[in-house]
């Protein structure tokens, strides 16, 4: 590879799709100018889905440029697979000019793609409150949307659609359709052969002939696959029969539709669905399942589509009232800070005057005077500098002035306990993963305290009176909280204690506290092998140890604090909960904050977590990994702990 650059890659499964991040570094003293990415793989199997940041495209090359001395351009690639395959490689040609203005070409090292299709074999049912329970617990989701321009109503796709799917050993759980056929919904269940790893599928048909494949796994290689192999055959099978008609339509996938409810949840757990909604199961035909008119379950269900509606409505007031108090509260931290920097300033100039003003009195001391300046001197001599102590001799003969100190730790109504986090600067990021570079320096202004654990179900309860968690246990951390829950918290824990000090931490205030002045791998060293100590995970380096020894993993939480802590006294920022952080998610960070704040300035609704889990792998246990999650998103393995100003 050219020397004069440095191309770093890493690859990972994202929802449904082959998310390839890509970094190009410019190693020489110059500037590189017209720097393109000539990506190179095959068609039939990958397609380019989108990128990120959106860089002009020209002679179907990416332009990324120019590329300063000693920094880098990065650009994350979402690969939609089209079938499956063992194997296939992605190449990428770099091309640029010199400081010579001569071109020059680098071949990034190829890597290899492999897309592997499930074998299904499914040998129970289950009942719609089973589906419904595994539709919440699975992990890993995503759909593809095709847009269907003419040639087929919504029953005749749907037909198409059963035939498809069943090819494999899966379940029909129940078919669903609105009485004006407008939007059909076909539910499945299934389990992978070898793994026996749970699966639900979904077909949403709508009258104006969208199709949408929605799949849920446990693992988002199995979704991957899943989707590239029912999706191939959905696409393959909508157009032969249109072909076989004389009338070849135009299949597409848009993203611009996306289903944000399912029929399905507008029926019980025992599966009793309102009138207006036709059922098909697997019993019961669905021509047999027209009911006759019932005013007063009509009326019941107008009601209750009201107090959606409603309820809907709420939501959303609610949400625009948090998102002003959140920039109400930003206007005031920054006010705050400027406030701050300027007592700041204005201490350092009364300070120099009064040290010129002592200086000049040095010559004419009393003898007062001088034995007070004698006394203070044995006394830090025996008992260490003032910061140390709080009492503080000012003259001889006079009492003892108390000064005050910030404690290291504090406690609150709640009974979250706090560790004192100083001011200071670190390097934040890690050329180990794309989503890290380019590593820069950050500056934390002031303290501040953050939690000694994640918050815990019991302090959840305390403030909210409920609790949303999975693995209970009052000493278990919270989870199964989606990134609005925990701002309503943090509102109603404001409100408890007469303040507006709370909020979470931006990812790099989380990151400072995490490292605890290191700047190694984790928190106590690079030495994997002692991450048991300081760590809930999942005991093992790759997906395939995973994946092997799944029956041996303990899949749940534990309680707060078991584990050591870091040097500054932090329990559990390694493992056994991800914690959200008030940042949107960027795929790398150019353009971040220097100043420690959160960066909010994208119109995205996915959000950072840092810390890992307990089901996940040693690698992403590391101080500097990140990752983003849509904020209505509650898994499992989901946390958070609360940061207070000072």
């Amino acid at each position: 590879m050219d020397s004069a650059i440095k191309v770093t890659r890493e690859t990972e499964f994202y929802q449904g799709f082959i998310h390839f991040k890509m970094s190009v570094s410019n190693e020489t003293s110059f500037v590189i100018t017209d720097v393109d990415l000539d990506f190179r793989f095959d068609d039939d199997l990958l397609r380019i889905d989108r990128y990120e940041p959106s860089y002009q495209i020209k002679n179907g090359n990416i332009v990324l440029g120019n590329v300063d001395a000693g920094r880098s351009k990065s650009i994350a690639v979402l690969f939609d697979p089209l079938l499956c395959s063992k194997g296939t490689d992605i190449h990428c040609q770099v091309t640029y000019k010199d400081a010579q203005g001569q071109f020059n070409s680098s071949f990034m090292e190829p890597i290899t793609i492999s897309v592997v299709c499930p074998i299904l074999k499914t040998d129970s049912d289950i009942n719609v409150g089973m589906l419904k329970e595994f539709i919440e617990k699975l992990p890993y989701r995503d759909r593809k949307v095709y847009e269907i321009h003419q040639g087929f109503d919504a029953s005749k796709l749907a037909g198409i659609a059963r035939e498809v799917v069943e090819k494999h050993d899966v379940r029909h759980i129940r078919t669903l359709c609105t009485k004006d056929d407008k939007e059909w919904e076909i539910w499945y269940y299934g389990k992978t052969k070898v793994q026996k790893d749970d699966i639900v599928i979904k077909i949403f048909i709508s009258v104006e002939c969208t199709l949408e494949l929605f799949a849920a796994t446990k693992s988002p290689e199995v979704l991957t696959g899943l989707l590239a192999e029912i999706g191939r055959d959905l696409k393959h099978s909508v157009e032969f029969r249109a072909s076989g008609k004389g009338n070849i339509i135009n299949v597409t996938i848009k993203d611009s539709i996306i289903q944000r409810s399912n029929l399905l949840d507008l029926c019980s757990i025992d599966g009793t669905c309102p009138v207006n909604v036709l059922v098909e199961d697997s019993v019961v035909q669905h021509t047999n399942l027209i009911p006759e008119r019932d005013e007063a379950g009509e009326e019941k269900t107008k009601r209750e589509r009201e107090a959606l509606k409603r309820k809907r409505r709420e939501e959303a007031e609610r949400a625009l009232k948090e998102k002003e108090e959140q920039e109400r509260l930003r206007k005031q931290r920054e006010a705050d800070e400027r406030a701050l920097k300027e007592k700041e300033e204005l201490e350092k100039i009364k300070a120099e005057e009064a040290r010129k003003v002592q200086a000049e009195k040095q010559t004419t001391k009393s003898p007062d005077q001088h034995f007070s300046t004698l006394l203070k001197g044995a006394f830090v001599k025996f008992f260490g500098p003032k910061d140390d102590f709080t009492e503080v001799i000012t003259t001889a003969g006079s009492s003892a002035k108390k000064v005050s100190k910030i404690p290291d730790t504090y406690t609150n109504s709640a009974s979250i306990k706090f560790v004192l986090i100083p001011a200071g600067e670190f390097m934040m990021g890690s050329n180990e993963f794309i989503s890290g570079q380019p590593v820069h320096k950050v500056t934390i202004r002031g303290p501040f305290y953050l939690g000694k654990y994640p918050v815990t179900q019991k302090q959840w309860n305390s403030v909210l009176g409920s609790n949303p968690s999975k693995f209970k246990g009052d000493k278990l951390p919270v989870e199964k909280v989606f990134w609005n829950d925990v701002q309503e918290f943090i509102k109603k824990l404001n409100r408890m204690e007469g303040t507006d000090k709370y909020r979470l931490p931006s990812e790099a205030e989380w990151e400072y506290a995490c490292r605890a002045g290191t700047t190694t791998r984790y928190s106590f060293g690079d030495d994997e092998s002692k991450l048991a100590y300081y760590a809930w995970y999942s005991g093992y380096a790759t997906f395939e140890e995973f994946d092997k020894n799944q029956d041996k993993i303990e899949a749940k939480t534990h309680p707060v604090g078991r584990k050591k802590p870091n040097s500054w006294g932090l329990y559990d920022m390694h493992g056994n909960v991800w914690e959200w952080c008030q940042d949107i998610y960027h795929f790398n960070y150019d353009g971040a904050p220097s100043d420690g704040s959160a960066w909010e300035d994208a119109g995205s609704s996915i959000r950072v977590s840092h810390g890992s889990s307990w089901v996940d792998f040693s690698r992403g246990c590391r101080s500097a990994v990140r990752r983003g999650v849509d904020h209505f998103s509650r898994y499992d393995y989901i946390g958070f702990r609360v940061l207070r100003e000072i």
